[in-house]
């Protein structure tokens, strides 16, 4: 008898869950797209511009938006941070760009580093082989590192300024190719 029960129980259960299969499959799903909390590069937006980075629980997004089913929400990219009001300034006088120097007796740079803000400047005085890393403020062959930007370091000597670029212009423009050569004649046709 206890047979005939357990299998009525089994029976049971698989009819319940069949009569709950056909009720989700019935069940319309929620395709509308949903809005985004990022930015355009990927990360998340914050009112100031910074990235800000999620929490580590919050998976709520990749709930909402499975990643493998045909019904995959679009993303709706946030709406466009308004545009900066612009304030009247009184000008400021500008001081006039220091004088270029040829760099002749400064180092020079062979690479620029820039994390985090601070950037370092990789320079090789004339004469030795060896570089070294030089943040600025610092002092090299009598010459203080002044300003490092991304393509150029700025140097200081004695009232002197030597602005170093990274990649330094070309005066003389490369030549041209050589004209490609003449292909050979073709093989003469065997006589028969």
């Amino acid at each position: 008898m206890s047979g005939k029960f357990a299998g009525l129980a089994i029976a049971g259960g698989i009819a319940v869950l069949a009569l709950i299969n056909v009720a989700l499959y019935n069940t319309p799903v929620d395709t509308t797209p949903i809005a985004s909390g990022k930015g355009h590069d990927g990360g998340p937006a914050s009112a100031t511009g910074a990235l800000q980075f999620p929490e580590a629980g919050d998976f709520s997004e990749t709930f909402q938006r499975p990643l493998f089913t045909p019904s995959r929400r679009k993303i709706v990219p946030p709406p466009p941070a308004p545009l900066p009001v612009e304030v009247a300034v009184a000008p400021v006088e500008q001081a006039p760009p220091p004088m270029d120097v040829a760099p002749v007796a400064a180092p020079s740079l062979l690479g620029i580093s820039i994390q985090g803000g601070a950037g370092k400047a990789l320079l090789r005085v004339a004469g030795k082989d060896e570089a070294l890393w030089y943040a600025s403020g610092e002092t090299v062959d009598g010459w203080t590192v002044s300003t490092i930007d991304k393509d150029q370091a700025v140097l200081e000597r004695d009232g002197k300024v030597a602005r170093i670029p990274l990649h330094p212009s070309w005066q003389n423009p490369l030549p041209a190719p050589p004209p490609a050569p003449a292909p050979p004649p073709p093989p003469p046709e065997p006589e028969l």
